[in-house]
């Protein structure tokens, strides 16, 4: 829940290209704290993923002994979010505060809300900073300890957000509708059958959001940039989702996803034994997580033209059925792509999915088709146990059937920022339209 709040107060601010929101209550992200950036590309989606050391930028020097400043300031006075469907709040220090509205339909009954509270942020001097360090040695030994590989950057964080006083936060939901099944498997954590009030209270100090600066240790001297860096805000699952896709009608979202399920196909021209005997595989990999990542990036460094043998069993089984020597580009990727978006589910999804009865992903692929076709997707009146009111995949079958309002109510109540309704039910339409063509009974 803490995440929720800290990424709606960041977007509130309107500062999503300046700061990052801190997800973990109990993490204590101080200035000058060194932070990893590492950048990864995958098949489709970049992504970006932020490591916090205990380590601050001091201790990479010699000579740690300089000279620092810092502003602490109010950022936001009074901030609120009220019943009356609005945030307020007074802005300090250039910051403008917009009224942000709060959407309740009849299928969702839900007040969120905190305690009036001020938030204030600490930042330190860079340009001081720079001249302090300039051409300042840095202890190798530390700079090595950190290990930074390939495509990872070294930041530190030059500006926190926090409270200086105690915080409660506060909600109240309940659910009358389709996408309840969603929820009580992905989404909020307040999501119950019954309405139900929660509570819980911030202490003092806690950091909300940071900002980061890059820096760089060529020659054993430390140096800071002068300019800032500009990040994009990535999941906690890594996978990109554009901070604008918020308002985004469910047709624009599908479009997009069946654009990408087009790369798909080619897996239809496999030979079925060897549809078979990945799909055996691959179901044994869903359950060992290392094994399906490690998988992924095998898979990643072999489009880069890199053919490695890896000691997972697994993963090397995988890699010899599919013999990249044989198949096509294309169904190389597709492959590539199934996986990857399999990889990217969270909890238990892909192995339920990949694991499920024919007659139960023949009725997740029409579902799917109805999305692509744009019509009224519907629950057919009879189901398999497994997509019925308790059936173990019946939030995939909710989910398929979204409408722009189901999707809105989604997107309002969801208490998962880093992992968005869009991008599950991509994820999802992936799989499933995957699975389908893997599976000769499902698609021929």
């Amino acid at each position: 829940m803490f995440a929720a709040r800290t990424k709606a107060i960041v977007k509130c601010l309107g500062a999503e290209r300046d700061l990052i929101y801190n997800e973990n209550a109990n993490q204590k992200i101080d200035v000058l704290t060194l932070v990893k950036v590492r950048v990864k590309k995958r098949i489709l989606w970049p992504t970006v993923e932020y490591m916090i050391s205990n380590q601050k930028l001091l201790n990479l020097l010699q000579e740690p002994d300089i000279p620092l400043d810092y502003k602490d300031e109010v950022l936001i006075e009074d901030f609120e979010n009220l019943n009356d469907s609005s945030i307020g709040g007074h802005a300090a220090a250039g910051v403008d505060a917009p009224k942000v509205g709060m959407k309740v339909s009849a299928a969702v009954d839900t007040v969120d809300g905190a305690s009036s509270f001020t938030l204030k942020k600490k930042t330190v001097d860079t340009e001081k900073l720079r001249e302090s360090c300039a051409d300042k040695k840095i202890k190798e030994e530390m700079v090595n300890m950190l290990k930074l590989k390939e495509m990872e950057k070294l930041t530190f964080v030059h500006q926190t957000v926090y409270n200086p006083a105690p915080v409660t936060f506060y909600g109240k939901t309940g659910k009358d509708g389709l996408v309840s099944a969603v929820f009580e498997k992905f989404g909020c954590s307040l999501w119950r059958k019954k309405k139900k009030e929660t509570s819980f209270k911030i202490p003092e100090d806690v950091t909300f959001a940071y900002s980061l600066m890059e820096i760089t240790t060529e020659d054993n001297t430390l140096g800071i940039p002068p300019q800032f860096i500009t990040m994009e805000r990535y999941n906690k699952g890594w996978w990109k989702v554009s901070t604008d896709g918020d308002d985004e009608t469910l047709q624009q979202v599908t479009e997009d996803i069946f654009d990408k399920a087009a790369l798909l196909q080619p897996l239809e021209e496999l030979h079925e034994s060897r549809r078979r005997d990945l799909l055996k595989t691959l179901s044994e990999l869903l359950h060992d997580r290392d094994a399906l990542s490690l998988l992924v990036e095998t898979l990643d460094q072999n489009s880069k033209g890199v053919f490695e043998c890896q000691q997972s069993p697994a993963v090397s089984s995988f890699m010899d059925v599919l013999d990249v020597s044989e198949v096509s580009n294309s169904q190389k990727n597709a492959a590539h792509l199934l996986v990857s978006a399999m990889e990217a589910l969270p909890d238990n999804a892909a192995a339920l999915l990949a694991t499920c009865s024919l007659e139960t992903l023949r009725v997740l692929q029409q579902l799917v088709n109805s999305l692509k076709e744009k019509a009224q997707v519907k629950l057919p009146e009879s189901l398999p146990a497994s997509l019925q009111e308790e059936g173990e995949l019946r939030w995939a079958a909710e989910l398929l059937c979204l409408t722009d309002q189901t999707l809105t109510e989604l997107r309002d109540q969801w208490d998962r920022p880093e992992f968005p309704p869009k991008l599950l039910l991509e994820l999802v339409c992936l799989v499933v339209q995957g699975l389908s063509l893997m599976k000769p009974k499902i698609h021929s």
